[in-house]
């Protein structure tokens, strides 16, 4: 059963004719305990951050290649990974395939969005330019600094909405190819964060937060579609059966 929408009719009033609210006070307090999560995380910041540029770490050529890949993968590679889906899906006329090129998308922007607008105002310094120094927060900077967009990790946030979302439609439509995948998904979205770190980007409560915006922003896709099952984007966006 869904929880309670964030935004419900008042008592008495006529029943609404749409659908409900996709967001609901469970995300709220999901996002308000992955929020914790990262605060708690950054505790460890520091040492997370001194671990991952050591010597031998950042000497190897297998962790750096590896580093490399699921960078990569973070961005632009579930933008394409989507986007190849959708388009397979059009191409073979398979309204499910495109389906899940579709929502991971949505989920995607949906996340993009949130994370964009935390890191706009919260303005933390990448480690890299802030060795050491994991509170260095300057309120309004990451609008129109790169350096001061750590918080959160935009790929990682994408990785996980991907995860997500694909996760998600599988258990619909594959649930056989679910059980498999859905762990691959999220074992390449946590290496993903990790590759973040790896690459002095990100701090590992960037990651943490990072992770919290992608799955939430994944379910609310999917509640919005589930409580709107005729709605306009899919009739004009899905392809028909053959």
């Amino acid at each position: 059963m869904l929880a309670t929408p964030v935004f419900a009719p008042a008592q008495g009033a006529a029943p609404a004719s749409h659908a409900p609210s996709p967001v609901t006070w469970s995300d709220v307090r999901q996002l308000g305990g992955f929020a914790l999560t990262s605060a708690l995380t950054s505790l460890i910041d520091r040492d997370g951050q001194r671990l991952m540029q050591r010597r031998w770490v950042q000497g190897s050529p297998s962790l750096t290649r590896a580093a490399d890949v699921f960078n990569a993968y973070g961005s632009p590679g579930v933008f394409a990974g989507s986007a190849v889906l959708y388009a397979a899906g059009w191409a073979t006329g398979r309204p499910d395939v495109a389906r899940l090129g579709m929502r991971a998308g949505e989920a995607i922007v949906l996340s993009g969005i949130v994370t964009g607008g935390i890191k706009g105002i919260a303005g933390r310094a990448r480690p890299y330019a802030s060795p050491g120094r994991p509170g260095d927060f300057r309120l309004l900077s990451g609008v129109h600094d790169g350096a001061r967009q750590s918080f959160p990790s935009g790929h990682t946030t994408a990785a996980f909405a991907f995860a997500g979302a694909l996760d998600r439609e599988l258990r619909l439509s594959r649930p056989g190819t679910a059980r498999w995948a859905g762990p691959a998904l999220y074992a390449a979205a946590t290496l993903t964060g990790l590759a973040r770190m790896h690459s002095d980007n990100h701090w590992a409560s960037d990651v943490v937060m990072g992770a919290g915006i992608g799955l939430i922003s994944a379910r609310v896709v999917a509640r919005f579609h589930a409580d709107r099952p005729a709605h306009w984007l899919d009739r004009r966006l899905l392809p028909r059966a053959r």
